[in-house]
């Protein structure tokens, strides 16, 4: 035997060996298959974001269109002032025509009575029974929707003149916002200007005192740009300085619990802050009728939100300045300090320079 015939007889041997199986290489079967599972997995996820998002925005759709579909008086404060059976008669027929839980009755001793209890929001109007009949006082800067529920249900008292009894607004709307737009107009870009500050301050800025005091600092310049507008538009009709404080509160308010997100959940937070504020806030706060006028127990839940309890507290310092705002600041202060908490102890990475830039002390 020669080299070249070991040469010839070997080759077939080595080539074989290193065709075939052994060489690792697949002669069957799919030659991409993580990329097909890759594409499987993601096809699940797609399946799933369309079926939540529909879930989600179906939920949307009922709040919004049973809140529509639904809404009239629901707990509207009424001052009675009168001789007891007259009162009890018109209690009853307020009952009748709008329903039980429609309107809650308190008995005040007079007229002066009810016109205190009007000023400092405690009733949403008033009758009151003289020698000449029942006279109704309204506060259309509370709520003209319900002035103009009360005047049509007061219409059905009985009263000798055709035209129902005479009105007295005790807290009328400014001369130049007679329809009572203007307030409720204004309130949902202060919502929305807590929303941008709060996002960018987030989103722009590492150093947690840093975002509080943009936040806090940017509120207060927003809220005198903001008072100055409604001022020269005639909408507010109370001091600008304490319109200015109401208007810092709820941008902070608004800015700090999106803030506090953003920094918790990273970019999500963004979405749940719009989320709770605009989406499911709005609504709910009753700013452009009344919560009052929502169905329950949505307006009484709206008031636990920064939008609502912001509405609340805009409206009573403009047009009722002898009202206790403890109610709706308290609410506000609470939900900043959730928002101060998030910023502090949030630790997500937000944004392509908080991921690439080196640690600071924040």
């Amino acid at each position: 035997m020669t080299l070249s015939d070991i040469g010839h007889g070997a080759g077939p041997g080595v080539d074989d060996a290193q065709s075939g199986p052994a060489s690792g290489t697949p002669t069957t079967g799919d030659p991409h298959p993580k990329s097909a599972r890759h594409a499987l997995s993601e096809g699940h996820k797609a399946i799933a974001l369309v079926l939540a998002l529909t879930a989600g925005l179906s939920l949307v759709l009922a709040l919004f269109v049973s809140i529509a579909v639904n809404s009239g008086p629901n707990g509207v404060r009424l001052a009675v002032a009168g001789p007891p059976p007259a009162v009890e008669q018109i209690t009853a027929g307020l009952a009748q025509a709008g329903g039980t839980d429609a309107f809650e009755v308190t008995v005040v001793a007079d007229e002066a009575a009810a016109r205190v209890a009007l000023l400092d929001r405690s009733v949403d109007g008033a009758i009151v029974i003289g020698p000449n009949g029942p006279m109704l006082l309204t506060a259309s800067a509370g709520s003209p929707a319900i002035s103009q529920l009360l005047t049509a249900a007061a219409g059905h008292l009985a009263n000798p003149t055709a035209t129902g009894p005479p009105v007295t607004d005790v807290v009328p709307l400014p001369a130049d916002d007679a329809r009572g737009v203007g307030l409720a107009a204004g309130s949902f870009p202060m919502i929305i200007a807590g929303l941008a500050l709060g996002v960018a301050a987030a989103l722009a800025l590492r150093s947690r005192w840093i975002v509080l005091g943009a936040v806090v600092g940017g509120a207060v310049v927003i809220a005198v740009s903001f008072a100055g507008i409604l001022a020269w538009l005639g909408v507010s009709a109370g001091n600008f300085w304490a319109e200015t404080a109401a208007i810092s509160v709820i941008i902070a308010t608004s800015a700090l619990v999106v803030a506090g997100s953003v920094r918790v959940l990273g970019a999500a937070g963004a979405g749940l802050g719009a989320l709770l504020l605009v989406i499911i806030g709005n609504p709910l706060s009753g700013i452009a009728t009344s919560p009052r006028l929502l169905p329950g127990p949505w307006g009484e839940f709206g008031q636990w939100l920064p939008t609502g309890a912001g509405g609340t507290l805009l409206r009573t310092v403009s047009y009722f300045p002898e009202a206790s705002i403890a109610w709706p600041l308290t609410v506000l202060l609470i939900w900043a300090a959730l928002g101060v908490a998030g910023v502090i102890f949030g630790r997500a990475k937000v944004g392509h320079t908080a991921a690439q830039t080196p640690a600071v002390a924040a």
